[in-house]
């Protein structure tokens, strides 16, 4: 756990009081299901796990770890014609920020125009899936609540790497079955496109 993990700091050895990492000083939360604590934790910019789907590049901005399966959030790049399947996720509430560019987002049978400064809610068990279908690179935040287990579905479906430049991962059919047996062990329905769509 981060306890573990954290070492010396401007407080000296971890103590009960706080910690820190990177600078900034951390407080104790809740205990974890383990018997550790859970932290408070500071994420600088260009840092967390990344995960290469094809053509969209993840990064974990908080683990489900991070937060004892509270929540997970990600923050996306989705290139020109890039993004997911239509899909449900019947445990779990996603959201959307869109932070630059432009999203259209398919929420049950609503298309929404989103830009920057756009939030969208998506309750549990409502069809959605997001497409850039402008001509540039659109970043934006999701978070799913609870964090369940759908972390687990990006690490066994992506690829994982440190390299902030890499290039996407093609889309090939092992992407694809790989991706179908990870939604099926994590409760993620794959929907067909809608009618009428690209």
């Amino acid at each position: 756990m981060f306890v573990d993990t954290l070492g010396t700091s401007q407080y000296g050895s971890w103590c009960p009081e706080g910690s820190h990492v990177q600078g900034i000083p951390l407080h104790l939360g809740k205990s974890d299901r383990l018997g550790g604590l859970i932290l408070s934790f500071f994420r600088a910019s260009n840092t967390g796990t990344i995960l290469l789907g094809p053509g969209d590049t993840y990064t974990i901005l908080a683990s489900s770890a991070e937060t004892d399966g509270d929540y997970i959030v990600l923050e996306a790049l989705v290139p020109p014609d890039g993004g997911p399947p239509p899909h449900i996720h019947h445990n779990q509430v996603e959201t959307f920020y869109i932070l630059e560019g432009e999203m259209e987002v398919m929420v049950g049978d609503q298309i929404h125009e989103t830009k920057a400064g756009d939030f969208v809610h998506i309750s549990k068990g409502t069809p959605h899936r997001f497409l850039n279908r402008s001509r540039s690179m659109t970043k934006m935040i999701f978070t799913f609540v609870p964090a369940g287990d759908i972390e687990e579905f990006f690490r066994e479906s992506f690829k994982e790497t440190t390299d902030r430049n890499a290039p996407p991962e093609p889309l090939t059919d092992a992407f694809i079955q790989r991706m179908l047996e990870a939604a099926e062990r994590h409760d993620i329905e794959l929907l067909p496109p809608p009618e009428g769509t690209a």
